[in-house]
């Protein structure tokens, strides 16, 4: 396929990178890197060891904190391919991909109260201890990833 059958026209190899492209991204990769564990872990005391009803909501959080991460890598990835002649459209993207980042930041201190809520019934400590070490990671790198976009518009 050559470059003119692609839908967006790739930016040349020369030219640099839009800031977004370095710590912010990577950093949200992180995130959802340890989303991705938490989403086992969760499918697993599912599975293996508890009633939906008991995991049910955690579950339903789950889905909003991945999908405003895969949404605020999807506006990182889009500011690349921005061309610089439009600024307006530079901005609104950035402005979504904070949106998008603040909104996962929501989602996770609701997912933080369902956490809580199973140390009640007696979920296995393991299990409480690998979710709570992937959430608070999670969490650790949207954070500096939502600092590092701030820091770039400086």
């Amino acid at each position: 396929m050559s470059e003119q059958d692609l839908p967006v026209r790739m930016r040349q190899v020369l030219q640099p990178l839009h800031p977004v492209w370095g710590t912010p991204l990577r950093d949200l990769r992180r995130s959802l890197y340890a989303e991705q564990v938490i989403s086992a872990l969760i499918d697993e005391l599912h599975v293996c060891e508890y009633s939906a009803k008991m995991t049910a909501k955690l579950a339903l959080i789950q889905q909003e904190t991945s999908r405003m991460r895969v949404v605020a890598i999807g506006h990182c990835i889009r500011l690349h391919f921005i061309p610089d002649e439009a600024p307006t459209e530079q901005e609104r993207t950035r402005q979504l991909l904070i949106m998008a980042m603040r909104r996962a930041n929501e989602a996770d201190d609701h997912a933080e109260g369902e956490l809580t809520g199973l140390r009640k019934p007696n979920v296995e400590a393991e299990w409480l201890r690998s979710l709570e070490l992937w959430h608070r990671e999670r969490r650790r790198w949207l954070h500096k990833a939502l600092a590092a976009v701030a820091r770039e518009k400086e």
